[in-house]
């Protein structure tokens, strides 16, 4: 992991490609940092919003009033397809906008982690391993399979939204969790086993990686401690807690060097 005070920052630039993106926790972010949702009415965001405009305009052709269009659109009025167009011209340029502000922040704010040119992995025997080789079942025909994997994905997974992932630098571990609705382009969790990503994340939380497991999932109930000969004595050792940091990602992007 980077130390955010001494490593070089990750300029905008040195992304090449965003394969997920947490756009709500992003937005939340800068709407915290900027004290609220963002003031459109200063000259600088006026400025800014005038050239998202232009940009936009010029992607979809000239002689378009782009905010006649979208109030148009907003009323039921005017071409369907064509405003389907630029609705999605409008989300991509505000998605790229949002990305480039947050990074902007990010970058300068020791709260955010990153993680540079990392592997991730599942946890054995948790529900990251089990969603991502359940996924691959589900090709099979149901008259081949014993079971109905969909019911027993649903029973299971139920309405899980973030899944975890380990990510060792060789110093120690850490987990990176992930919010299944943010993968961009078609990715997957399983594919960013075969990937070198630069990650984004903030700090939530510490879990023994053992919790991890499904077994071990809702076991977090405090068992009373035993009292041992040793501890009366004092001569007490200590046992590895393998307990780990996790981090809700707000970005993953491939990186140049």
């Amino acid at each position: 992991m980077t130390d955010k005070k001494q490593g070089k920052e990750l300029r905008t630039d040195n992304l090449v490609k965003i394969p997920y993106f947490d756009e709500e926790a992003a937005q939340d972010y800068l709407d915290m940092r900027n004290g609220g949702h963002l003031d459109w009415s200063t000259d600088e965001n006026k400025e800014r919003l005038g050239k998202i405009i232009g940009e936009i305009e010029a992607d979809i052709g000239g002689g378009i009033n782009i905010l006649s269009m979208l109030k148009a659109s907003f009323q039921g009025k005017g071409d369907m397809g064509y405003s389907s167009i630029v609705s999605k011209v409008v989300d991509s340029k505000l998605q790229n906008t949002l990305l480039t502000d947050y990074l902007a922040r990010a970058n300068g704010d020791d709260n955010v982690y990153k993680f540079e040119s990392v592997t991730v992995a599942p946890y054995p025997n948790s529900f990251t391993m089990y969603k991502m080789f359940s996924s691959y079942l589900t090709i099979v025909p149901k008259e081949q399979m014993p079971i109905d994997m969909e019911k027993l994905n649903q029973a299971i997974l139920g309405e899980r939204g973030y899944y975890e992932m380990i990510v060792d630098d060789g110093n120690k571990k850490s987990v990176l969790r992930f919010n299944i609705n943010a993968f961009r382009n078609n990715y997957n969790l399983a594919d960013f086993l075969k990937m070198k990503l630069t990650y984004y994340g903030v700090p939530v939380g510490k879990l023994n990686l053992e919790n991890l497991k499904i077994e071990n999932e809702f076991n977090y109930i405090n068992k009373p401690e035993r009292v041992s000969a040793e501890m009366v004595l004092g001569d007490v050792i200590e046992e590895s807690v393998d307990e780990c940091t996790v981090y809700d990602v707000i970005i993953a992007g491939v990186s140049h060097e």
